[in-house]
């Protein structure tokens, strides 16, 4: 049986005896779901929340081009599946005026927009992921 999206896979989670699937935590979150508590790298049992996937991009170098993954990662409180939504932008615009007002919208997001994420299901973004993010942004032309 199809469940397409991540709320069809966690309907049909949430109501088979039994079942394991895997959503993001958020959707998890919303739905009731039980969350799995995952041995780290370090031996520790995790349980998923905002405070153990910020523990993991805590201890994560971010390159310049911002392309990272981080399976199983260091230290004693993250979590061992942690990943980022990501964000497609061109490096140019044609209209200057639409360039102007996304990059103010993602610098928005990396700021102050940041309050809002563990409401929504999303951890907060470790200050090294943000500056790097926020020098990417402004390359944007």
């Amino acid at each position: 049986m199809v469940a397409p999206g991540n709320e069809g896979v966690a309907g049909r989670i949430k109501h088979s005896k039994g079942a394991i699937g895997y959503v993001e935590y958020g959707m998890a979150q919303r739905a009731g779901l039980a969350m799995a508590w995952l041995e780290n790298k370090a031996g520790q049992f995790i349980q998923p929340h905002g405070d153990s996937g910020l523990a993991t991009l805590l201890n994560v170098e971010i390159p310049e081009n911002l392309r990272v993954f981080f399976p199983d990662p260091d230290g004693k409180e993250s979590y061992p599946i942690v990943t980022f939504s990501w964000l497609l932008v061109y490096k140019q615009y044609d209209d200057h005026v639409k360039a102007a007002a996304l990059k103010q919208y993602v610098k928005w997001c990396l700021t102050e927009g940041q309050a809002f994420n563990e409401s929504f299901g999303y951890v907060r973004l470790a200050p090294q992921v943000v500056a790097r993010t926020m020098a990417a942004v402004d390359r944007v032309q």
